[in-house]
């Protein structure tokens, strides 16, 4: 895979798109988009900078409003961002989180006032190829889905602009003020069944969504699952596709990937495919009613040995207020044989599911 380089570009004339990320909003209209193509994944951006960096590829924009601190030339990683200063663009807030791969800050829009998500990702972090595909890959993953209009319904995280210097990859992202699943199950150990049944349901109609777009997001945990406010019954939003994968029907994959507790057993066992999702799901499900993860272990060995085992307990008794519909829903969504497992859109239409739901109004 390349890295490097300027990827040629093919104007279209069109009339303007009607989803426009927040970058692209506020800057100047043009009729013309830029068309990219990047494996399997096409994007367009109504940026008219993007177009004109792809044929001066050594260039440094300046903005009329405040000018670029660093015009040191430099080659583009990613051929659909937009090279300019960061901070002529976004004035950075406090730090959120801090990741293998980068810190996320929140960021506000120095012309509308619109607040953001900044991850910033250094490109020394991506001296190794793996490490430059799977930020290649999550950007155009992130991309596809945030054009969608269907990602404001299904819950998904949204990309409203890549900012790129010479020293970094800054993606801005949907601010989610609320933190994310993990902190609210560790605050409040468990949710009752109708506060989880609305939560999986949204969960689960993000993975629809997804699957739908050909993509399996293979790293569904509580940290990935971001509340979009504070209030008891906030809406969530699933993010960090960095693990994710396009895929077609049928298409199976190898090799380890996701966290831990959350891994399905036939991610050990050699070939998987977008069932893994579910698993994840199922095991979510799990810890919101109790508080405790399914399977569990001192090490990292005895967990993936617990999983593979594949044996769910409801002997413990924080089991014993909850449903037995409840109960057969994880017990599906938790089967070890991926065949067999229930689909997203039978877990969707599960009884558990519909009932507790429809008693929801928000």
């Amino acid at each position: 895979m390349r890295s490097s380089g300027i990827i040629s570009s093919l104007l279209l004339q069109a009339s303007s798109p009607a989803f426009y990320w927040e970058g692209e909003r506020e800057r100047e209209r043009t009729s013309l988009f830029s068309q990219f193509r990047m494996g399997n994944c096409l994007v367009y951006s109504s940026d008219p900078y993007i177009h004109t960096h792809q044929m001066e590829e050594n260039s440094c924009i300046t903005t009329t409003t405040q000018p670029v601190k660093d015009c040191t030339p430099f080659t583009p990683i990613l051929p659909f961002s937009s090279l300019s200063d960061l901070n002529s663009v976004y004035s950075l807030g406090r730090e959120l989180d801090r990741g293998q791969y980068g810190i996320i800050r929140s960021c506000k829009r120095r012309s509308s006032g619109a607040l953001f998500a900044c991850k910033s990702i250094a490109k020394v972090s991506l001296s190794d190829p793996q490490q430059m595909e799977r930020i290649m890959s999550e950007t155009c993953i992130m991309k596809r889905l945030s054009n969608s209009i269907c990602s404001f319904v299904y819950g998904i995280v949204r990309l409203h602009d890549i900012i790129e210097d010479k020293d970094s990859i800054h993606l801005i992202l949907e601010l989610c003020r609320g933190g994310d699943l993990y902190e609210s199950i560790t605050e409040n150990k468990r949710y009752t069944e109708v506060h989880a049944a609305f939560l999986m349901k949204r969960l689960l109609e993000s993975i629809h969504f997804c699957h739908s777009m050909g993509i399996i997001h293979r790293d569904i945990k509580p940290e990935n699952i971001l509340l979009v406010d504070n209030s008891e019954t906030s809406p969530i939003k699933l993010a960090d596709f960095g693990l994710a994968l396009e895929f077609t029907k049928g298409q199976m994959f190898s090799g380890l990937a996701g966290s831990s507790y959350y891994m399905a057993p036939e991610i050990f066992q050699g070939e998987y495919s977008e069932e893994v999702d579910i698993w994840s799901a199922g095991v979510i499900m799990y810890m919101v009613l109790s508080g405790v993860p399914p399977f569990w272990g001192p090490t990292e060995q005895r967990i993936y040995k617990a999983i593979q085992k594949g044996e769910v307990s409801f002997s413990s008794k924080l089991w014993d207020s909850i449903s037995d519909e409840a109960k057969d829903l994880i017990s599906k969504m938790l089967n070890p044989d991926a065949k067999s497992r229930i689909t997203v859109a039978e877990a969707m239409a599960h009884p558990w599911i519909l009932y507790h739901t429809e008693e929801v109004r928000f």
